[in-house]
């Protein structure tokens, strides 16, 4: 699922400080000159990434993303190379240092082939001593934090919900609902997440090739009863 009118609205609904504790904990935790960004939404990353004087490459399911992407790095004076890539069927033209895949955007393949496959393409698209980072929501978040969550928000201007409805053990239904009063605008969409245990994900990236796996929770140690797991890993 890609999102649709709701690109124009994501970045008011998040927190520059995620950004940028997310850029040190990559720096940190990679060596790399150029970096292939999978889900790269409205280019927060990627723009960080460039700024830096990184050769970026970033691309998304939803043309609507990339166009604020591509709005936002004209801005900002960066240049990425953007195009529109679906993770579970895509190959790269040259290998890179580092791929990432951030932001829960793994959570949104719903079946165990999607996964392990886009996990064949990322191996594919790394060097050989290339870097894979990704996160997912935990299976503490998506049980009990996501569970029956409710977020409204009302003024002159704007109306946003945000509704979480449980379909089954570790996968929700997303129904996002904005109203732009000035603009005369109606965002009114559903997604789909499901998330597995961390070790069926180690499992799936030894056997895609993936020798050196760390995983972290919320940027620190990890901690089963986190919101967000972080793995990094090394191409073997």
């Amino acid at each position: 699922m890609s999102y649709e009118n709701f690109s124009y609205y994501y970045d008011s609904l998040m927190d520059s400080k995620f950004y940028d504790d997310y850029f040190e904990f990559i720096l940190n935790h990679a060596a790399f000159d150029d970096v292939f960004e999978l889900a790269c939404g409205t280019g927060e990353i990627a723009i960080r990434l460039a700024k830096a004087h990184k050769q970026v490459y970033a691309s998304d399911l939803s043309m609507d993303m990339l166009e604020v992407a591509k709005q936002k790095a004209m801005s900002e004076n960066v240049n990425l190379f953007l195009q529109r890539v679906d993770m579970t069927d895509f190959s790269t033209d040259r290998k890179v240092d580092l791929i990432l895949c951030l932001c829960d955007s793994i959570n949104y393949l719903l079946e165990e082939n999607q996964i392990i496959q886009t996990f064949k393409n990322i191996y594919a698209s790394l060097k050989v001593t290339g870097t894979f980072i990704f996160d997912i929501d935990s299976l503490y978040k998506m049980n009990y934090i996501l569970k029956d969550y409710h977020e409204h928000d009302e003024d002159a201007d704007y109306i946003f919900d945000w509704q979480v409805e449980k379909i089954d053990d570790d996968f929700v239904k997303h129904h996002v609902y904005i109203e732009d009063k000035l603009e005369n605008d109606i965002v009114d969409e559903d997604h789909y997440q499901k998330t597995f245990d961390v070790y069926q994900y180690k499992q799936w990236l030894n056997e895609t090739g993936f020798h050196k796996i760390t995983y972290y929770s919320d940027f620190g140690e990890y901690n089963k009863d986190c919101e967000r797991i972080i793995f990094v890993c090394q191409k073997g």
